[in-house]
């Protein structure tokens, strides 16, 4: 995985040396994972990185790059009465492949406004789960659910590391500075188990600075 990691640099580092434009994004990220038969799981996330596009004829332009994104997950499920519980702390750290078709718009005093559609890849590195469990023997030889620490992304019954989204999203830009949002739509099961259809869709606010 971190060969993969380099590799990814790399290539992120080739296409600004050849872009037309050069943008440093930060900003917040809500994955939301769910599945008719399984429970919902949201994140809360950051995510940081570089951006290239490419300009086209009639203001198009295409847009890619990689962004690094850390989130955090907690969940409480209650079984019957207290104490019989179990507390799930999540962590994920990811990489963000968009590849985006983008419009530009000038408006006035310098303002434009521009909007986005096209694919995103999220490949998942690490997703660490703690599971504190309060059950009582019956419960948890019912459940199977016991105390420890796994790997969502190795474990057997976990996740697929790759989300193939489609998206959409705008914004506006003043001078250098630029303000966007966007949504992002799981296409791809990640239930490796094969038991439900789990698909994991975001929204996403950033700030943005445009360096070339």
């Amino acid at each position: 995985m971190k060969s993969k990691l380099v590799l990814l640099t790399l290539l992120a580092v080739s296409l600004s040396l050849s872009a037309q434009k050069i943008f440093l994004e930060g900003g917040y990220l809500n994955p939301y994972r769910y599945g008719e038969k399984t429970s919902d799981h949201y994140f809360d996330a950051v995510r940081l990185g570089v951006l290239a596009e490419y300009d086209l004829k009639y203001n198009f332009g295409v847009q890619t790059g990689i962004l690094l994104n850390t989130g955090y997950s907690h969940q409480y499920q209650l079984y019957g009465q207290k104490p019989d519980s179990v507390e799930y702390t999540t962590w994920n750290v990811g990489i963000d492949i968009p590849a985006r078709i983008v419009y530009h718009q000038k408006l006035f005093w310098g303002i434009s406004m521009f909007g986005y559609v096209g694919p995103n890849i999220q490949i998942g590195l690490f997703q660490p789960q703690k599971i504190s469990s309060s059950l009582s023997d019956t419960y948890e030889q019912l459940t199977g659910i016991s105390s420890g620490n796994r790997d969502l992304y190795t474990y057997d019954e976990g996740v697929r590391r790759i989300n193939l989204q489609l998206g959409t999203g705008g914004g506006f830009q003043w001078k250098k500075y630029i303000l966007k949002g966007g949504f992002d739509w799981g296409i791809n099961n990640l239930d490796r188990t094969g038991y439900d259809r789990v698909l994991q869709r975001n929204w996403h606010v950033s700030f943005v600075y445009q360096l070339k």
